[in-house]
C-alpha cells in the first residue's frame, strides 16, 4: 500500500506541476533513491509518465497516442486467448458492453461470427473495429476523449452508459484482488464500468495475471459483483485455490 500511496503522489505532483523528480520522493517518502526509480519505471511502462534525467514528465498528448499500442502489446499471447474466450460466451442477438482496454478490446475480432449483435462502449478501437461487421448495432458513447487510453470517459459517459441495460457486460481493471475486489487509477474511467456493472445481467472480468492480487488506488467493484472472471494459466496455483474457496468462478486459458 506504500507504494500505492507513493505512485498517487507522483501522479498528483506531475498532474499540477508537470514534472515529478527522484528528490521529491525521496524526501516525501523517506525511500531509496532506487525504489523512486522503480515506482517511476512502473508508471512509465503504463503510459502515465516519461522518464527524465533525475525524474519524469507528464506524458504529452502526442506521446499518448502511442501508449494504447505499447499496452496492447504486453502480454500479448495470453490477451488474445482470454478475448477469445470471452467471445464465446456471447450468443447471437446478444446485447453487450466491452469496456476500454487492452484486453477487452481483444474480443471484437472474435465476434464476427456472431448474428444481431447490440453492442455498447467506451473504446474507441473496439468501435472502429466493430463497425466492419454489417448487421450490428454499434453505440459509441459520448464524453471525454482521453488519448492515451484511447477511451471516453466522464459524467457524461457515465450518464449516457447508465441509460442502457445490458445481458453481458466485459470490463477490465488495473488490479484485482480478494481483499480490495477491483481497482483502478482513475475513478473517472472506472466508474463508467461501475455504472455498467450494476445493471448488466452478467459480468465477465478480463484481465491478465499480472494484475491478479494487485491493488490500485480507486475501489469500484467487488467480486461478489464479478460473475466469471478469465484470466490466463500464469496465477499461481496458490491463488486460485484461494480465489476458488471465495466462490470467484475463476475461468483459466492459455
Amino acid at each position: 500500500m506504500n507504494q500505492d500511496l507513493r505512485k498517487k503522489f507522483i501522479l498528483d505532483t506531475v498532474e499540477k506541476n508537470g514534472e515529478v523528480s527522484i528528490n521529491q520522493i525521496v524526501e516525501q517518502f523517506k525511500v531509496t533513491g532506487m525504489t523512486a526509480r522503480r515506482d517511476i519505471a512502473e508508471l512509465v511502462e503504463r503510459g502515465y509518465l516519461l522518464r527524465t534525467h533525475g525524474g519524469a514528465v507528464k506524458n504529452d498528448p502526442l506521446s499518448n497516442m502511442f501508449s494504447f499500442s505499447r499496452r496492447i502489446d504486453r502480454y500479448k499471447e495470453k490477451k488474445i486467448a482470454i478475448g477469445r474466450r470471452a467471445a464465446s460466451f456471447v450468443k447471437d442477438n446478444d446485447t453487450i458492453y466491452i469496456d476500454s482496454g487492452t484486453t477487452t478490446v481483444r474480443i471484437c475480432q472474435y465476434l464476427k461470427n456472431k448474428k444481431g449483435l447490440r453492442i455498447i462502449t467506451n473504446s474507441l478501437p473496439a468501435a472502429s473495429e466493430l463497425i466492419n461487421y454489417p448487421g450490428w448495432n454499434v453505440i459509441l458513447i459520448g464524453g471525454k476523449i482521453v488519448p492515451e487510453r484511447r477511451s471516453i470517459y466522464g459524467p457524461t459517459a457515465v450518464e449516457q452508459v447508465s441509460r442502457y441495460h445490458v445481458k453481458k457486460a466485459f470490463i477490465g481493471t488495473e488490479g484485482v484482488s480478494l481483499k480490495d475486489g477491483l481497482t483502478a487509477y482513475d475513478s473517472n474511467e472506472s466508474n463508467v464500468s461501475k455504472t455498467v456493472a450494476t445493471s448488466a445481467d452478467q459480468v465477465f472480468l478480463l484481465c491478465d495475471s499480472s494484475k491478479i492480487e494487485k491493488v490500485s488506488f480507486y475501489k469500484f467493484l467487488s467480486l461478489t459483483d464479478i460473475d466469471v472472471l478469465i484470466t490466463d494459466k500464469a496465477v499461481d496455483n496458490e491463488v486460485v485455490k484461494k480465489y476458488e474457496e471465495a466462490d470467484v468462478n475463476m475461468v483459466l486459458v492459455g
